[in-house]
This record gives C-alpha cells, sequence and structure tokens, in this order.
C-alpha cells in the first residue's frame, strides 16, 4: 500500500510538470488557429543561363562557363535542390498539423507549373521530396486564358493601358529613363570591373574592342507590343540579368573559380544583386505593369482562399474544396508582380530587399478561429540559403531555411505572423487589382 502511494504521488507530480507545458502549447496553437489551406507559388530551381554562351561573351573578357543544359534549363542540381525543399515543405506542414508525416497526398494537393521545362522539371523535383512514393499529377498552365496563371498574357491590353505603364514607369525615375543608370551608376562600374578584369572606375572601352560596354547601352522606355507591356533598353537591366548569372554559377555549385570567373566573394554577389533587386523594383512592382500583369494570379488566390473557407466549389479556385495544400510552380516574374500588386516586402539576411531565389516561394496561409467563426490569411517568404543551396544541404527543423513574415498592407495587424481577416485580404486584393 506504502509503495502504491508512492508511485501514485510520483505519477501526479509528473503530471503537474506536464500539464503546464501542454497548456501551454494548446494555447498556442488555440491563438493561432486551425490551419486549413497552404498556397506555395514558388519559382522554379537553378537553371542555366537563359541566353546562349556566344552572347555573354560579348559583355566580358573571358568566356562563361559551359553549363550541363541547354540555355534556361533547370539543371540536375536545381531539380535536387527543389527535391529537398519538398521534403522540408511536408515536414514543416505535417508538425503544423495540416497533413500526415507520410503517405499519398493525392486526395488533398494540387500542383499546377508553368509549361516549360524548367518549371515542369522543378515540380516534379519538388513532388520528388513532398510526396515521394506516390504518382502526384502535375498540370501544366496554358500560355493563354484564364488558366495562363504564369505566362503574363497582356495581348488584350489596350493602348491606353500600355501608355500608362509608360508613364508610370517613367513617372518613378524623373521622367528620364537615363536616370536608372547614372543613380546605379557606382554599382554598374562595379558589375563592369568583374566583367572585364578591371578596377571600377578605370575601365575603358577602347582597352578591349569588340566587346559590349555596359554604360554604352542604350537607354530607352516604350510601350510593348503583344505580349509585352514595355520595351525596355537600360545598362541597369544588362547588368541585373548578369548579377543573376552569377547568383546561377554560385548556388549551382561551381568551383569558385568559375563564379565570376574567380573574382568575387559571396558577399560581393549578394551586393551585386542589389542590380537585380533595383531593377525588378522599378520595373515590375510599379503599380500599373503589376496590375496588368498579376491580377489574373491573384484572383485565382484569393478564389481558392475563399473556397476553402466556404466549403463550396469555386470556379476560379485552384484545386478542390478537399485540397489542403496548393503549389503553383512558376517564375521569379510571377512572385515579383503579385508582391508589387499588392506591396509586399520581405528581406533575407543574404541578399537585398525582396529577393525572389530559385526554389523560393511566397506562401499564403488560411486558417480558422473557432472563437468568433474566423479566418485569417498570413503571408511569408521562404528560401533555401546561398550557402544551403551550394552545399545541397538537408533541411530539418534545426537547419531550416530562410522565413521572412510578410505584413500585408491594408490588412494585417500586429499581431505576430501579421494576419489579417480573410474578408479584409479579399477586399484589399480586389481594390489593388481594380482600384476603381
Amino acid at each position: 500500500m506504502k509503495n502504491r502511494f508512492r508511485v501514485g504521488r510520483l505519477c501526479s507530480m509528473l503530471m503537474l510538470a506536464w500539464l503546464p507545458a501542454f497548456v501551454l502549447h494548446a494555447e498556442a496553437a488555440s491563438s493561432q488557429g486551425e490551419l486549413r489551406l497552404v498556397i506555395v507559388l514558388s519559382r522554379h530551381g537553378v537553371r542555366s543561363p537563359t541566353s546562349e554562351p556566344a552572347r555573354l561573351n560579348v559583355y566580358s573578357r573571358d568566356a562563361w562557363p559551359v553549363w550541363p543544359v541547354p540555355p534556361g534549363y533547370l539543371t540536375p542540381r536545381g531539380k535536387q535542390l527543389m527535391t529537398i525543399m519538398g521534403r522540408w515543405y511536408r515536414t514543416h506542414y505535417a508538425q503544423a498539423g495540416l497533413l500526415p508525416a507520410t503517405g499519398c497526398m493525392a486526395s488533398s494537393l494540387d500542383v499546377v507549373a508553368d509549361d516549360e521545362q524548367r518549371t515542369m522539371e522543378s515540380a516534379r523535383g519538388l513532388m520528388d521530396g513532398f510526396d515521394p512514393q506516390c504518382a502526384v499529377t502535375i498540370s501544366a498552365a496554358p500560355r493563354k486564358g484564364a488558366d495562363a496563371l504564369f505566362a503574363h498574357d497582356v495581348s488584350g491590353v489596350s493602348d491606353a493601358i500600355r501608355t500608362q505603364a509608360q508613364a508610370a514607369l517613367l513617372g518613378r525615375i524623373g521622367g528620364d529613363v537615363t536616370r536608372m543608370t547614372t543613380a546605379n551608376a557606382g554599382l554598374i562600374e562595379q558589375m563592369q570591373g568583374v566583367l572585364m578584369d578591371c578596377a571600377p572606375g578605370q575601365c575603358s572601352a577602347g582597352k578591349t574592342p569588340g566587346k559590349k560596354w555596359l554604360m554604352d547601352q542604350p537607354a530607352s522606355v516604350e510601350p510593348g507590343e503583344g505580349d509585352e507591356l514595355l520595351t525596355i533598353k537600360s545598362p541597369l537591366r544588362s547588368a541585373s540579368t548578369l548579377a543573376e548569372d552569377f547568383y546561377l554559377e554560385y548556388v549551382e555549385g561551381m568551383p569558385m573559380s568559375s563564379v565570376a570567373w574567380g573574382r568575387v566573394a559571396p558577399t560581393q554577389l549578394g551586393q551585386l544583386l542589389a542590380l537585380h533587386s533595383i531593377y525588378t523594383d522599378t520595373t515590375l512592382h510599379t503599380p500599373v505593369a503589376a496590375r496588368a500583369y498579376a491580377s489574373l494570379l491573384a484572383i485565382r488566390v484569393l478564389a481558392t482562399l475563399q473556397q476553402a473557407a466556404d466549403s463550396m466549389q469555386n470556379a476560379n479556385a485552384v484545386g478542390g474544396v478537399h485540397t489542403k495544400i496548393v503549389f503553383l510552380i512558376g517564375h521569379d516574374t510571377n512572385i515579383e508582380t503579385l508582391a508589387g500588386l499588392l506591396k509586399l516586402h520581405w528581406l533575407l539576411p543574404e541578399q537585398p530587399a525582396d529577393p525572389t531565389s530559385v526554389g523560393g516561394a511566397l506562401v499564403f496561409e488560411l486558417r480558422y478561429h473557432r472563437d468568433g467563426n474566423r479566418y485569417e490569411v498570413s503571408a511569408y517568404y521562404v528560401s533555401q540559403s546561398m550557402q544551403q543551396m551550394r552545399a545541397s544541404a538537408v533541411l530539418d527543423v534545426a537547419h531550416a531555411p530562410l522565413t521572412a513574415p510578410i505584413f500585408i498592407p491594408g490588412c494585417s495587424t500586429s499581431v505576430p505572423g501579421y494576419p489579417c481577416s480573410l474578408s479584409q485580404f479579399a477586399t484589399a486584393l480586389t481594390q489593388a487589382v481594380r482600384p476603381n
């Protein structure tokens, strides 16, 4: 009897020690709400430069490195890195209670990719990690029509809107397109020094005849035609593209002697990527352009969130009523224009503002709160770090990718994670798409 009393007392003490932690965990889960749906808008994985080597070589003293795939194609390493991200998503959202840790997800998973090699293969790599034992259907988005989620089809945009987009862009740069160059001359000169292996400020076009020099490139902004909203020429645009090509060499895992010919350290590479960030912000975050490019995608994202909340089929939604996670695999421009439309911004430790890393994603989460019978939306950006990509590092709880919670203007509250009600998110998004 005495021993039984001691055992019972010990059990009671252990229960009392365990109970507060359990209660705190339950209260935290309750305060965050029940996770009902996740939409992952991801960029494709590591690809080769989109230009042929011969076109790149005219910008540099030395020949650019050879890639294992044709221009613009996903590399085998790029697919491997997407698999690592897919495995992380599965583990992360299993821990969040949305998904089982193992087993097929066909009934509650929808995957849509742009109809290009680098996006379709990225989606396959992602699913190799997310649902490795099951055959996942990956839908290819068409180039035109209501399902053209990634194509930026602006062929139906009027000449008046194209002219307005031109004015909106010029209005951001003082009405003079050359100011994009002069305002960023220091970074462009730094890039020129890397390309031609000369000291910034001391490079001269006369030293290397037959080569293209960044500062000699024409600068203009004109209304576009067909699928092109604007036709933009600028030294900043050229420098932006070449900086990202250096970044791709690094995350592909090329020897440092091949990354910008061994002329940049990883920290300098991050600085040069500001060229890409600045150009993107100027051209794709401008509201008129962002609205023309991203409105269809925004409407489909909202419809998918509303469908999950209403438990009723919505014709504009991606996936079915019982879908728990939607993967949309597109391009950096899809993330950039949607962010521009909704005025979203984020920051990671190693890159300039609003990076759109290969394999990185803009994520929307929908949560249900039983108290008040309400739904909330929150957003964050996630990406493997440059070093994690370079090392093909395994991701887990202790070695997670980089994340940044995002404040949604006109919607978010000050609660950690910056959630906002679904109704306010719908109002903010609708106002962005149809300001009048």
